[in-house]
């Protein structure tokens, strides 16, 4: 048999793996083997929450549904990755149903090219033929180069190659798959609760969601997408990118505009980034932003993480995320411009929320996105350019409907001010006044900032 080993990709449309291991097949009689390994090593990640977990599972669940459409069937084991194939592979050595080759798509965060190397290791040791693909990107990490075949830090002249460079071929879903041996035991998939109502699963939905939003909110997304009350125009696509259960090369070869294109571009970047500078999952990628003096006050934390601040916007994006683990881009950037510049609170904290709470908690997209909020990644927004959420608020939910629908305290108030309630007489009973002076904040961390900046500066001079 040929073995497809499932990862963050749980889907049977435009899989180059799955479409490798079914061409072998045909072509010498033998069947295949599909495979979802539980990591517990992931599994027991504190970002790992119920809701992820429980996102992951039932998108497994779905996966396993696909292959038995066409006739096949899903392995799912639970343990170390090395391991667990260790023991399949010599489960089956000796029948006629042994595993002769590996195929899966490629991944690019630190540990799972460790873990990629040591099973491709165990495998081989086998004697079997491992071959992986790229399929998680539109353009792989590493492929978009600049004319000194350097990798890009800035996105703009990424984006020019990305969009120059030739586009993959989109692959179909398999018409028919063998049926595994009736020997071996399918496994269990475990079933574990969400703290929150999921969305739709499984790469039937998820094409669906693209083909919706294709017809009803592409054309309008450059002049809709910054209103977080017509959130329902946006894709919605994140979560179903993060675990593959929706091709982006589909996705990609689907969309007209170019300002969807664009944003599609950014999946790509952030992985390269990251791919590029592993360590900047845990630290600035911009050397004179280590050693910030990030404040650390688990009160103020917890109220920016519980949606009390005080600051309408920014308290009705957290409650969207606690409730639904979604949450509208714009409404992101201001709730991580308000943590790390407003409250100077460490930038970790913020992407490691996240990161538990969205569903679409892909590392790489969460790290790019709270350093260039932060202003301590790479192509970042500048340190000086200090949000303030009540005017984003103005600008983008002009009507108030956003705040309205997430903080049932003060939507009885009148558009006219319902971004300041404190405005209001009376101020509203339940509803918590400012956290913070917005004026003393800005000044605080714009200082703080400079001279930091301009201490890293005259140390880097003086080495």
């Amino acid at each position: 048999m040929h073995l497809v080993w499932h990862r963050t990709e749980l889907r049977t449309h435009d899989h180059p793996a799955l479409m490798a291991a079914l061409e072998l097949s045909q072509n010498d009689g033998s069947g295949v083997l599909p495979l979802v390994i539980i990591d517990p090593k992931i599994f027991s990640r504190p970002d790992l929450t119920s809701r992820r977990k429980a996102w992951f599972l039932e998108n497994v669940r779905a996966l396993r549904e696909s292959y038995r459409k066409f006739g096949g069937e899903l392995i799912v084991r639970e343990g170390e990755p090395s391991k667990v194939l260790d023991e399949l592979v010599a489960e089956l050595k000796n029948t006629k149903h042994a595993i002769k080759s590996a195929h899966f798509i490629r991944n690019y965060t630190p540990y799972a090219k460790t873990r990629d190397a040591e099973a491709t290791g165990v495998l081989r040791k086998h004697g079997v033929d491992v071959q992986s693909y790229g399929g998680q990107y539109t353009h792989e990490p590493g492929e978009i180069l600049s004319q000194s075949d350097t990798r890009y830090s800035i996105h703009a002249p990424y984006l020019k190659r990305w969009r120059e460079a030739e586009k993959p071929e989109i692959l179909a879903r398999p018409k028919k798959i063998p049926a595994l041996p009736s020997t071996l035991r399918i496994g269990e998939i475990p079933k574990i609760e969400s703290d929150i109502v999921l969305p739709q699963t499984g790469e039937e939905s998820a094409k669906r969601r693209l083909d919706w939003f294709l017809k009803n909110g592409e054309s309008k997304y450059d002049k809709i997408r910054q209103n977080p009350g017509l959130e329902n125009k946006t894709s919605k696509l994140s979560y179903y990118f993060n675990i593959g259960v929706l091709s982006p090369r589909l996705a990609y070869s689907k969309a007209t505009t170019y300002k969807w294109k664009f944003e599609l571009s950014w999946w790509d970047f952030f992985a390269d980034i990251l791919d590029n500078n592993p360590e900047s999952a845990q630290l600035e990628a911009v050397a004179a932003w280590r050693g910030f003096p990030w404040r650390e006050d688990e009160a103020e934390f917890g109220k920016w993480k519980t949606g009390q601040t005080g600051f309408p916007l920014i308290d009705a994006g957290m409650r969207e995320l606690n409730a639904t683990g979604f949450m509208h881009n714009r409404v992101r950037m201001a709730t991580a411009d308000f943590l790390t510049r407003h409250l100077m609170i460490d930038w970790r904290l913020g992407e490691e929320y996240f990161r538990g709470q969205l569903l679409c908690g892909d590392r790489a997209q969460n790290v790019g996105n709270w350093q260039w909020v932060a202003g301590c990644g790479l192509s970042a927004k500048p340190y000086f350019r200090v949000g303030n959420p009540t005017s984003v608020s103005k600008a983008a939910d002009i009507d108030g409907e956003y705040i309205k629908r997430w903080i049932p305290e003060i939507a009885h108030l009148p558009s006219a001010v319902i971004h300041e309630p404190w405005l209001f007489s009376p101020a509203p009973k339940n509803y918590e006044m400012p956290m913070v002076n917005l004026k003393e904040t800005r000044a605080r961390y714009l200082e703080t900032a400079k001279t930091h900046l301009a201490k890293s500066k005259s140390d880097q001079e003086k080495d």
